[in-house]
């Protein structure tokens, strides 16, 4: 059997209330019914973090094939999407 793994980043590390309501999230995304590393469970972590009261945070998923393969998946977490600027 492989092991699904994800290495969770919160981007925002210094805002404490914040990242404690995204570990109490990944607690219990890591313990539900789907694969930790599935973008199901990335949005479900999403929604718990908005549902704890940051309502604009996100998750970002990234993985290559080789490690969509090898069931790993990095998580990026962040209270607000990142503001791009196109403009030259």
């Amino acid at each position: 059997m492989l092991e699904h793994r994800v290495e969770l980043k919160i981007v925002d590390w210094d805002d404490v209330p914040f990242r404690e309501a995204v570990e109490r999230a990944w607690g219990t995304v890591r313990h539900g019914a789907v694969d930790v590393d599935s973008t199901t469970a990335a949005a479900h972590l999403q929604l718990l973090v908005r549902a704890a009261g940051y309502s604009k945070a996100v998750v970002d998923v990234h993985k290559t094939v080789d490690e969509a393969l090898a069931h790993v998946a990095h998580f990026e977490v962040r209270r607000a999407p990142e503001l791009v600027s196109l403009a030259r």
